[in-house]
């Protein structure tokens, strides 16, 4: 039989001491943790779509300026023809050209900007891993 007496009332304030002193020394600052990766990794799956999106539209514009320059180049007669179709060509290079550098900045930014979050989430786990070896050990360590 479960007997009621002053030691039931210690294990409880002492029970419910703990769980307050564990939840603003661990508890909060994990959670914090968490929501500042979530934010991190959201924040930069919407950079990424919004760098594929950007993409998306220079390649519309890209092809929309290609349309007119056919189009251009197929009214015009004898050497206007040939000279708008070199343009074309040349455009179209360029635009490429472009294209592709302004798409390999943005994969480089993106692949630079997840390695440093992923180095800073490692060392506040590894400070966070101390902190709680020394909470729970009840002492410093070496």
């Amino acid at each position: 039989m479960i007997n009621i007496d002053q030691t039931l009332i210690i294990q409880f304030v002492l029970f419910v001491t703990f769980m307050l002193l564990l939840n603003q020394v661990l508890f909060k600052p994990f959670i914090r943790l968490l929501e500042e990766r979530q934010r991190r990794i959201f924040g930069t799956k919407e950079e990424a779509e919004h760098l594929r999106t950007e993409a998306e539209r220079l390649m519309e514009a890209y092809e929309g300026e290609l349309r007119k320059r056919r189009e251009e180049a197929f009214r015009a007669k004898g050497s206007l023809r040939d000279e708008a179709k070199k343009e074309a060509n040349s455009l179209i290079e360029k635009v490429q050209k472009e294209a592709q550098r302004e798409l390999a900045k943005a994969k480089e930014r993106i692949g630079k900007e997840a390695e440093e979050a992923l180095r800073e989430l490692k060392g506040r786990a590894d400070i966070l891993a101390k902190e709680m070896a020394q909470k729970v050990l009840g002492r410093p360590l070496a």
